[in-house]
Formats: structure tokens, C-alpha cells, sequence
């Protein structure tokens, strides 16, 4: 149970402390993984996804307070029904992620007990933060949600609100246009997605693609060290 105090300064303390939290675990896990795969594509593609990431959530976070966003508490209603298309860069993130973050035994059944018929992402969780058990690690499409323009049919730029939401607001063109805040459309960030290393338009969805990534970099590890191939089975507090 959290207890909530009018005191802004510790309001702001504790949420400052809860987000250095979840960088530090990210770069963790991040960094083990990139250790390990040593100099190989896959360590360059990972720090590609992880560098884009920071630099396109800071416009995202940015747009939020620019007009005053807020998803409401305990929400969730749009990853509850919804399963991502993602490009290899991010199924390859969140494969490090399952292999070696935290709980990952209990993402990589999660991943297995998913299946075509399902229609939620198999890493949904009412009672995570976020209701993401992957939120830092979680795709483009995940972060651009409620926190991005989008381009309307004459090319302006566009904002209709959350559908899940009923108290949520649509922005004009016209003030999205007027705002000094230099705002990208969805599609924008999906092209600079798209360009980086060992990525490419083509999508497939979360746990297919994942899945995949988890393999790859499975015969990766087999090849840089064929004596030992537990390194991706001992558990990490799962």
C-alpha cells in the first residue's frame, strides 16, 4: 500500500528515487548483456535501441507537459487488449531484457504461455507498474501512446485524445502548430526506428519477434562460448 503525503518536496523526492531505480535495473541488464555478446552486431544494435529510446522519450515526456497529458492512475486499458508490431531492434531489446533482467523466469513463461488467439501482450500485468512487466524496455508504439502527435490526412499535425479514456482531450492543429515545443508526428520516430542498425520496416508481433531475438542471441552466446551453455539459464531474481 503507498501512502501519499501533501509534502512536494518528498512527493517528488520519491518518484526522482523510483526512476533511478528503473534506469539503473535497465542499464543492468543492458550492460550484462552487452558484456557478454562482447564485439558483435548484437551489442551494436542494443546500444542503438537503448541511445534512441532516451533521446525520442525526452520528446514524448516533453509534449506530455507541454499540454498537460496525464494518463489516469491504475489505467492500462491500452496495452489490456493490444499486442505490439515490433522491428527486430526492439525484439532484441526486450529478448536482453527476458534473458538477463530481473523475474526472468517468469517473463519467459509468460512469452511461452502467449499464442496467435490471445489477444494481449504477454507481458500485461494489472498489478506491475505501469502494468508493464517490460516498462522500460517497452516498444515505440508503447511510448508514443497519449504521448504523441500523429499526422492528420492534409499532413497537418494531429492529436485525437485516448479512445480508452473518456476524460482525456484532442489538441488542434492549430495549437499543436503554435506550441513552441518542436513536435514529430508518429511517423517521424517510426522512421528514425527504422534506420538503425540491423533494423528494418519489417514488423512482427511482440512474442514471434522476441522469441526470435531470444534465439539469436542464444546462437550467439553458443558460438562465443560453446564449453558453457548455461549462461542464459540461471535465473536473475526471478
Amino acid at each position: 500500500m503507498f501512502f501519499f503525503y501533501q509534502d512536494t518536496d518528498f512527493s517528488f523526492s520519491f518518484l526522482h528515487n523510483c526512476l533511478i531505480n528503473i534506469i539503473k535495473r535497465l542499464v543492468k541488464y543492458l550492460e550484462t548483456a552487452i558484456e557478454m555478446l562482447g564485439d558483435t552486431g548484437i551489442s551494436a544494435e542494443l546500444k542503438a535501441i537503448y541511445d534512441f529510446y532516451n533521446t525520442v522519450q525526452s520528446d514524448f515526456d516533453y509534449f506530455k507537459d507541454e499540454f498537460s497529458l496525464s494518463c489516469p492512475d491504475g489505467c492500462g486499458e491500452c496495452c489490456a487488449h493490444f499486442i505490439p508490431d515490433v522491428t527486430q531492434s526492439e525484439a532484441l531489446l526486450l529478448a536482453a531484457r527476458v534473458l538477463f533482467g530481473e523475474k526472468k523466469s517468469l517473463l519467459q513463461e509468460r512469452l511461452k504461455a502467449s499464442y496467435p488467439s490471445k489477444i494481449v501482450c504477454p507481458f500485461f500485468d494489472l498489478w506491475s507498474d505501469h502494468h508493464c512487466m517490460v516498462y522500460s524496455s517497452r516498444p515505440l508504439i508503447c511510448r508514443m501512446f497519449y504521448s504523441c502527435a500523429s499526422s492528420g490526412k492534409d499532413g497537418s499535425l494531429a492529436f485525437g485524445g485516448c479512445r480508452f479514456c473518456k476524460e482525456s482531450r484532442s489538441i488542434s492543429s492549430e495549437e499543436l502548430s503554435s506550441s513552441d515545443c518542436n513536435i514529430h508526428p508518429m511517423g517521424d520516430y517510426g522512421e528514425m526506428l527504422e534506420v538503425l542498425p540491423g533494423n528494418s520496416p519489417a514488423t512482427e508481433l511482440l512474442p514471434e519477434a522476441v522469441t526470435k531475438a531470444i534465439n539469436r542471441i542464444g546462437y550467439a552466446l553458443n558460438l562465443l562460448f560453446p564449453e558453457n551453455s548455461s549462461l542464459i539459464a540461471e535465473d536473475q531474481g526471478a
